[in-house]
């Protein structure tokens, strides 16, 4: 999501990263910089991501589009693969993975559960996000949980990425099988909490990821212009599908929950509701 916060340029990436005047080179970091083999770039093309956007983690992981941590199995399971529903290819913005959360013939009681060692401000971030999904009276519905949960929201230091960049979280990748993913990792570094210091802002990266979870991607997937860059997160199209009814095109002052990099606002624009209504 969105925007620059000061005259010394601090962008921050919405699940992001975020940039400093300094570019602080990265190390002993989550998002390490291992270089992807040319079967590794080829898998990660097929799944509709730009291979020039990924990286590869310590755990053998790929961290795709800056935050969005996926396995091989999840990748695999991106590639290639026609939908059965409506599937076309991506050029536009809001948009969608092929693959959703299923909610049968009625609403999908999705529960949420924050893991310990967050100040008490996060606790009222999360509830702020899941009261604005459910204030849309989606086809899922999101109930906040205190043991077990479907998506499960971790504290961890995740690092810096190759350039500098500050994750301020992690999503587990899309929906699959017809569940969310199972969950997201906050970071609890020094970079990512002078960044969330209060509850608004905790709110809009945690409603941020939470799209991720259900499966939706960067409204500005084609040209990352909230982050002031022209790089496309995906040059195959597969796993990116335009939402009937959003704008065609957008710019890096457009507002939208889903932005690469942040603009500090929580809320829900007007084509994000439409986005979600018209997924859920």
């Amino acid at each position: 999501m969105r925007k620059l916060l000061s005259l010394c340029a601090l962008a921050t990436v919405l699940g992001i990263v975020f940039y400093n005047c300094n570019k602080p080179a990265s190390n002993n970091t989550t998002a390490s910089s291992g270089e992807l083999t040319q079967d590794e770039k080829a898998l990660v093309k097929s799944a509709g991501f730009n291979s020039n956007w990924a990286v590869k983690t310590e755990d053998g992981n790929y961290l795709i589009e800056g935050d969005i941590l996926l396995s091989r199995t999840q990748l695999t399971e991106m590639s290639g693969i026609a939908p059965t529903h409506e599937y076309i290819i991506a050029n536009e913005e809001h948009y969608r993975t092929t693959n959703l959360v299923n909610t049968g013939s009625g609403v999908r009681d999705i529960t949420v559960r924050l893991g310990s060692g967050f100040p008490s401000y996060y606790s009222t971030g999360l509830d702020q996000a899941l009261a604005r999904y459910n204030a849309l009276g989606l086809n899922i519905h999101f109930t906040r949980v205190t043991s077990g949960g479907d998506i499960v929201i971790s504290g961890a230091n995740l690092g810096r990425v190759p350039g500098g960049g500050c994750v301020l979280g992690q999503s587990a990748g899309f929906p699959t099988g017809g569940n969310p993913s199972p969950g997201f990792t906050l970071s609890t570094n020094k970079c990512a909490t002078s960044y969330l210091s209060n509850a608004n802002l905790v709110d809009e990266v945690v409603a941020h990821e939470m799209g991720h979870c259900i499966g939706f991607r960067h409204t500005d997937y084609m040209n990352r212009s909230s982050c002031g860059q022209n790089s496309n997160e995906g040059d195959a199209g597969v796993g990116a599908i335009h939402i009937a009814g959003t704008p065609e095109t957008v710019n890096g002052s457009y507002n939208s929950w889903m932005m690469a990099c942040t603009n500090g606002s929580p809320l829900f624009s007007t084509d994000d509701v439409t986005a979600l209504t018209a997924v859920y």
